[in-house]
């Protein structure tokens, strides 16, 4: 029972309030635990509550998994990745407050942030998460450490990445639409594959990424498609009629609250 409880028990239930009440992030109510199967129960992660409760400051809160809205009906911010994610949260923040105070270089930075990122995806496999899916968010979160501790690192590993991308996108195009010959464009099915030794040993989230994101590009194109007339027609009605009030939960003003208090005494 590779997630557990303050007292030892298998984690039954990830307690989370939401805070700010307008904000998609939370804050843990009950600290649990992981550790790998097979390993030393002793050496397990916690996630514990934060000392400031209903007040988070950096680091005391946690927006679940870190997925786009347009793109939750391909994966959800929570289910059953959501202990593995907020586990990941906290490891990764202990990782950049280190790194930002000068306590560890950016080197031992991305090395930690490794092992945090293969165990949010053993966890996620743990929790049925299925692979495939397991496996690409594995793949996101593993660029995202480059993005936030070395930034040389990141661009050049998203140039490598989109060159693999591309390649893939490419291939069909050239042999069905300009009719290439087989043996110019079906080479470029397997450039993901050399371009990823570049970055060895990381190769795998390159590999990953490249013919992933190929498959899911379509799907993700459709996606965006369908939510940008959406989120015009939301973002034009919020313009013309709520105006100058802000998004999201209204703010009351001193006139609502003695409404409030009036209704609420009778």
């Amino acid at each position: 029972m590779p997630f557990i409880t303050a007292k030892g028990n298998r984690l039954n239930s990830v307690e989370l309030g939401q805070v700010p009440l307008a904000s998609p992030t939370f804050q843990v109510r009950k600290s649990f635990g992981w550790y790998e199967e097979g390993t030393d129960p002793e050496q397990a992660l916690w996630v514990t509550p934060p000392r400031r409760k209903n007040k988070p400051g950096p680091g005391e809160r946690t927006d679940l998994a870190s997925v786009p809205a347009v793109f939750w009906s391909l994966i959800a911010s929570y289910g059953r990745q959501t202990a593995p994610a907020v586990l990941h949260d906290s490891e990764c923040w202990k990782v950049r407050v280190a790194h930002t105070s000068g306590e560890i270089a950016a080197g031992e930075a991305l090395a930690r942030r490794v092992r945090i990122d293969r165990n949010f995806r053993l966890g996620l496999r743990e929790l049925d998460v299925a692979p495939f899916r397991a496996w690409l968010m594995w793949t996101f979160v593993s660029f995202e450490r480059y993005q936030k501790h070395s930034i040389p690192k990141f661009l050049g590993m998203m140039l490598l990445a989109l060159i693999g991308l591309a390649s893939l996108v490419l291939a069909p195009i050239a042999a069905f639409t300009w009719h290439w010959p087989l043996w110019v464009s079906i080479p470029l099915l397997f450039l993901p594959l050399v371009t990823s030794l570049i970055a060895a040993p990381r190769w795998t989230q390159l590999v990953w990424l490249s013919y992933a994101g190929a498959l899911l590009l379509p799907v993700a194109v459709l996606q965006i498609a369908a939510y940008l007339p959406y989120a015009g027609l939301e973002n034009l009605v919020w313009v013309a009629r709520d105006r100058p009030r802000h998004k999201g939960s209204p703010i009351l003003g001193p006139t609502d609250l003695k409404n409030i208090k009036r209704s609420m005494a009778a």
